[in-house]
């Protein structure tokens, strides 16, 4: 299979653009851009993010019981690109607020604050499932990427 055309193809869904975050040991934030993100139940409150094993903060991740995921806002591209960046600590430098036991970020569309649910290995990835214990969420455009392209999803409050 031609990875790099698997790629694309799969680029073809729209997606929203989250920052997955956690403290290390020592109370370090740590967070990476993930597009992989999903809601899988309301009862209980369970979402799922798919983590690359090779990144450098799937470490602090995979030792954590607790992360977050911030749906970044339209305007936050600039801030999905530094957490999609090689800096080492993507959070040295960069705004950030403590949850209850997590990092978040200001400015993004939603929080929501997870304990570990469970891990699935899932060849270069792991499945992370948290269950959420808090969330927040703002009526602000979300952050939108497909195909190469960031853009702002249209904003609604037709939710039944």
């Amino acid at each position: 299979m031609d990875l790099h055309d698997f790629r694309r193809a799969l680029g073809a869904f729209p997606t929203g653009v989250t920052i997955v975050a956690t403290f290390d040991p020592e109370g370090m934030p740590w967070g990476l851009t993930a597009n992989s993100f999903t809601s899988v139940s309301l009862e209980p409150p369970v979402i799922s993010v798919c983590v690359a094993k090779s990144g450098r903060v799937f470490p602090t991740l995979s030792r954590s019981d607790h992360f977050a995921v911030n749906i970044l806002s339209a305007d936050q591209k600039a801030l999905a690109l530094h957490f999609a960046s090689n800096v080492e600590n993507r959070f040295a430098d960069t705004e950030w607020t403590p949850g209850a036991k997590t990092p978040l970020v200001p400015g993004a569309s939603t929080h929501l604050e997870c304990t570990v649910h469970n891990r699935v290995d899932a060849g270069d990835h792991e499945i992370l499932l948290g269950r959420v214990v808090n969330y927040a969420h703002a009526p602000v455009p979300p952050l939108v990427f497909c195909r190469g392209v960031f853009f702002s999803a249209p904003q609604s409050e037709a939710v039944s």
